[in-house]
């Protein structure tokens, strides 16, 4: 059979595009010799600037906001938001940045309420990302710590827990599991607690920066109960970072925080009445509470050295493309249908009984983005 001169050219230029893409895939498939990287913001409005500079350290040498999406550089780690836009926006960008650049890293942020799009991720070697879930656990998925919002203190000595003004502490909305939380620890005294404005009131002061850490460094214990969505909050990093004991809460199917950390020594509870027994007990044995707040301390200072480590592994090791297509290709990450109830129930491990109740009851903030988002991928 004889070809004509413009199918064989056509040939003849695909097998040159399979080649250089072979090409490019070879050369990422092993560890690189990298020892920093590029660090692209993607959105300027992250609250956790702070966080991930600590966290990523000596991993970057070189920072710049891209809000165009016009970077193509080598060997970049790329900041998203999904507060900022949904995965699915960037789609365009990133297919040409696999096909433009070396080493492609991805730190998607802000994906507490699991918005899906993880389609994405198959344009990348690594994926490191805050807000652990099911739906997010993969070779080449990497999870860590939301981290503590900006501006917090950090590095200060830490003021030993008997030595501190407020057996606990807590400002911010009375919602969800948190109305539980006051209710259960106020006959502990003394205590700090405000209220912003929230659906229960129009009133309420929420403290400066400065403040709310003076706050802490005065707090022996800090409840830490759940957000607007998950269980993950920065009062958790806050509270590690000025020494406080955080409390926080698990469900009867779901240990959130051992999921994320490992094995850890913050103290976790099913209910805040059984917070409250424990704060009782540790009051009366100060050898305790000083030591229980210095293994804390310890573990977490450690921890931040572990995660760093991770990273820096994750990143500059082999690369996790093939995986990550893999992963990209289900079916739940390729069709938003597929992906919403699992979402839904996801999110409802996070949820007590009684805080899931008030939420349904008193829908505000939270349920109308869930229900936003839930139309969007359902129309997808």
């Amino acid at each position: 059979m004889v070809c004509s001169r413009d199918a064989s050219t056509t040939a003849e230029a695909a097998w040159l595009e399979l080649l250089a893409g072979l090409s490019r895939e070879s050369s990422t498939c092993g560890p690189l010799e990298i020892d920093a990287m590029k660090l692209v913001w993607h959105a300027d409005n992250l609250l956790e600037v702070d966080w991930l500079r600590e966290i990523l350290g000596d991993l970057v040498d070189d920072e710049s906001t891209d809000l165009d999406l016009t970077c193509f550089d080598d060997d970049c780690i790329h900041v998203v938001s999904s507060n900022w836009h949904p995965l699915p926006a960037y789609e365009a960008y990133f297919r040409q940045c696999r096909t433009r650049c070396r080493r492609l890293v991805l730190l998607h942020t802000s994906d507490e309420w699991f918005s899906g799009g993880y389609a994405l991720y198959r344009h990348f070697d690594a994926v490191i990302r805050n807000f652990a879930t099911g739906l997010a656990r993969h070779r080449g998925i990497w999870t860590i710590p939301e981290g503590y919002a900006n501006g917090t203190r950090t590095g200060s000595v830490i003021r030993p827990a008997t030595e501190r003004r407020y057996v606990w502490s807590f400002t911010g909305e009375i919602k969800s599991s948190r109305a539980d939380m006051a209710a259960a620890l106020a006959p502990l005294t003394p205590h700090y607690l405000t209220s912003t404005a929230s659906i229960h009131r129009g009133t309420g002061r929420k403290l400066s920066k400065v403040e709310f850490d003076d706050m802490l460094e005065n707090t022996i214990f800090s409840p830490c109960p759940m957000g607007n969505a998950i269980l993950e909050t920065w009062r958790l990093y806050e509270s590690l970072e000025l020494g406080c004991i955080p409390l926080v809460e698990t469900r009867s199917s779901l240990d959130y925080f051992t999921t994320l950390l490992g094995p850890h020594p913050i103290p976790s509870f099913g209910n805040w009445e059984q917070a409250q027994r424990y704060v009782r007990a540790m009051l009366q044995d100060r050898l305790s509470l000083l030591r229980t707040q210095s293994e804390i301390s310890g573990w977490w200072r450690a921890k931040k050295h572990a995660v760093h480590a991770e990273i820096r592994a994750a990143v500059t090791g082999p690369s996790q493309h093939h995986a990550l297509q893999r992963f990209g290709a289900l079916a739940r990450n390729r069709h938003p249908p597929l992906h919403e109830p699992l979402r839904l129930v996801e999110l409802l491990r996070h949820q007590s009984s009684a805080s899931l109740l008030r939420r349904i009851r008193r829908p505000a903030g939270p349920i109308r983005r869930i229900a936003r988002e839930s139309l969007r991928n359902l129309r997808a």
